[in-house]
């Protein structure tokens, strides 16, 4: 992936700028690490986390290796967040809209239609100017980020109707995530945006607590969600890649050879994921939402841009310093790809 060498290089200088935590943990030595997620233990995701495992361990000639814990095993993203700052917790993933908590930064990519496709997104995110910035942030508040995962685009799956124009959302209660953001995105789609953890999101829908989700297909697909909804359309209206990432605190107590090896393994499943494993899982998910009775349709995509284009202006004129400056760094470099 174009960057992605110059990106670990940045990375790993940084790293080894930085101060080591306590005693360096020797080279020999064999590291494993807790990845904590809140994705299920079966499916794409949980796929990807087999093959960084096996990168991993390719990478430190067996010295180092990882444990999944998931859907939410070790707590919600907060807390394993939390361990993460502390070192309780080596690893974990999430959306890049999850690191707002932290930082306002992260808020700019909870914004609607910013990209064009996952793969002009990934490819932004990992430009050296950007990763710059972020890079720094997340580090600041306790993170070193080692690769960065194209999750696609996210549209809504409902119980009630297909949905074509924000019209048709009139009344429906659609899950988002806890982002004022995105909340604010789903409501000016039409819907009533609830937030909700997403692993409650099933039971939610069999009682009729909400109408209707949001994600990609291969996460829908994964989720069995479409057992009790079954009209797909694709809005697309939120694309938000998931950074994977290591507690800093333990990171910088790693030798430097577990230090390179963790850095190889995230630059191997970065390019991996983002050019065969996600683009092949999507491709089939779809396939087997049709074959699962999934009605799927095209909406008038121009119809959603307009609706939302008040959550961006409001967004922007209200923004702080960092948020501005990264926004218009991001549409600047997105015309690179």
């Amino acid at each position: 992936m174009k960057g992605t060498k110059k990106v670990a290089a940045m990375i790993m200088a940084t790293a080894m700028m930085a101060t080591t935590v306590g005693m360096t943990a020797s080279a020999d030595a064999e590291v494993n690490l807790k990845y904590a997620t809140v994705f299920t233990a079966t499916g794409t995701q949980a796929d990807g986390a087999q093959r960084l495992k096996e990168i991993l361990e390719e990478t430190s000639d067996g010295r180092m290796t990882l444990d999944l814990y998931a859907a939410g095993t070790l707590g919600d993203k907060v807390a394993t967040m939390e361990g993460l700052q502390m070192g309780t917790i080596e690893m974990t993933e999430c959306a890049a809209t999850d690191l707002s908590a932290y930082s306002s930064i992260w808020s700019v990519f909870s914004l609607p239609y910013l990209w064009d496709s996952g793969e002009q997104a990934v490819n932004t995110l990992m430009d050296e100017r950007v990763q710059e910035i972020l890079n720094a942030d997340a580090e600041a508040n306790g993170f070193v980020i080692i690769a960065w995962t194209d999750m696609g685009s996210r549209s809504i799956l409902n119980k009630s109707n297909a949905v074509y124009t924000p019209e048709d959302l009139n009344g429906l209660k659609v899950r988002c995530m806890e982002d004022t953001v995105l909340a604010a995105t789903i409501n000016a789609m039409g819907a009533s945006a609830t937030p909700l953890a997403w692993s409650d999101c099933y039971t939610a829908l069999q009682q009729g607590t909400i109408d209707g989700v949001e994600n990609s297909p291969a996460v829908i697909l994964s989720s069995g969600m479409t057992e009790v909804a079954k009209y797909f359309s694709l809005t697309e209206q939120f694309i938000i890649p998931d950074p994977v990432f290591v507690s800093k605190v333990w990171f910088e107590g790693l030798s430097e050879e577990n230090q390179e090896a963790l850095l190889a393994a995230g630059e191997q499943f970065t390019e991996e994921w983002n050019e065969s494993i996600w683009p092949e899982a999507t491709e089939t998910a779809l396939g087997e939402l049709e074959a699962a009775g999934v009605e799927i349709n095209e909406v008038d995509k121009d119809s959603f841009v307009e609706a939302t284009q008040s959550v961006v202006d409001d967004f922007l004129e209200s923004a702080d310093e960092s948020q501005a400056s990264l926004y218009e760094l991001l549409m600047e470099v997105r015309e690179d790809y």
